[in-house]
């Protein structure tokens, strides 16, 4: 390994460009050596704008012609698997956009694969790089007693990403543009909300509490469209907590929008807003405490995964967004999806997962 570090960009779409690519090229302990995405158009046009060295429309190429220590994949929700596969048996340490698959046999698979090989394998999470991340955390594992009762909420303005856009639109062109050619496809996204926003809020809950779901039961709601718009789940964690978590893409823009989930236990509950990056206590007693985003540090943080991802590979801190509870969250959403198309409550698939 070099003094940087040599990165690749695999997906050079809206969210590449939103969030990574100009991490990409900003970190001075980065080498932005590749750019790959299907279309070579956009992956040229990628390079050029973020000054890789390279462009490729496919990853069995790139690895054949560049030198990777790491690599960055922002590609359709249902391609990861193969994508992220490839690249840690060229032995390329991996940070894949979430969810980390859409099946629990998946990313599984790719957990124990990660492990095998001995590569590092990190999810984008992006609540999960907020500066108050791990206070959060610590908190709930030490603080509030025995966990008994978790109530979760993601509402946002999604529902036009799951609507089929006019493949003639002429913003389809530009991918520092959202549109909803991917996200309304299940076979590219496997599924709307649960998979594009249920999957933050799921991901953050399972990490902050270290523990994963045993059973679930869920109702879903496409609102006519080919992929699901609203989620409503109840679900048993290992231990015996029992949680609810509902997700909308129904919010109207305008109005206020909520990502937040309320851990109850027998000595505190802690009320997280992961928008805000903040959180209260209110402790037995009536002793409140407040876990303030610093100033310095955005609440929202986006472009955070990548710089943090090589601070991680650089064994300088500890894995913010592990893929092992990554997988764990992909379980509980394949579940959930199952329990919504038949009716019944369904046992989620767990796997092995290191706390540290």
């Amino acid at each position: 390994m070099t003094d940087r570090l040599r990165f690749a960009m695999v997906g050079a779409g809206w969210w590449a460009h939103a969030a990574h690519l100009p991490a990409l090229a900003a970190v001075p302990s980065i080498e932005f050596v590749a750019v790959c995405d299907p279309d070579a158009q956009r992956a040229n046009a990628a390079a050029r704008e973020f000054g890789a060295h390279g462009a490729f429309t496919d990853v069995a190429a790139m690895l054949d012609a560049v030198e990777i220590d790491c690599a960055v994949v922002a590609t359709p929700h249902t391609t990861h698997r193969p994508i992220v596969e490839a690249l840690l048996r060229a032995g390329v340490d991996v940070l894949v956009e979430k969810p980390l698959t859409t099946t629990a046999e998946d990313a599984w698979a790719l957990v124990e694969l990660a492990r095998e090989l001995g590569r590092t394998l990190s999810v984008g999470f992006t609540y999960q790089y907020a500066a108050t991340a791990s206070r959060v955390r610590e908190t709930v594992a030490n603080d509030i007693g025995e966990l008994v009762c978790v109530n979760a909420e993601f509402s946002s303005e999604t529902e036009g990403l799951f609507s089929t856009v006019d493949p003639l639109a002429a913003h389809l062109e530009d991918p520092s543009r959202p549109h909803g050619t991917t996200y309304s496809n299940p076979l590219l996204s496997g599924g709307g909300q649960g998979q594009t926003q249920l999957t933050h809020l799921l991901g953050n809950l399972l990490w902050n509490t270290g523990k994963q779901a045993v059973e679930v039961f869920a109702y879903m709601h496409n609102r006519g469209l080919a992929v699901d718009v609203v989620n409503a789940l109840t679900f048993r964690l290992d231990g015996g907590a029992i949680g609810t978590a509902s997700s909308t893409g129904t919010t109207p823009v305008g109005s206020r929008v909520r990502h937040r989930i309320r851990y109850h236990g027998t000595r505190a509950v802690l009320e997280h807003d992961l928008l805000k990056a903040e959180a209260w206590v209110f402790e037995a007693g009536g002793g409140i405490r407040h876990i303030e985003n610093p100033a310095e540090f955005p609440t929202y943080a986006r472009s955070e995964p990548v710089p943090t991802f090589a601070r991680l590979v650089r064994g300088e801190i500890a894995n913010p967004a592990p893929a092992d509870v990554a997988a764990a969250s992909v379980s509980l959403i394949e579940a959930a999806y199952i329990s919504a198309t038949e009716h019944r409550p369904v046992d989620v698939r767990r796997g092995s997962i290191n706390n540290s």
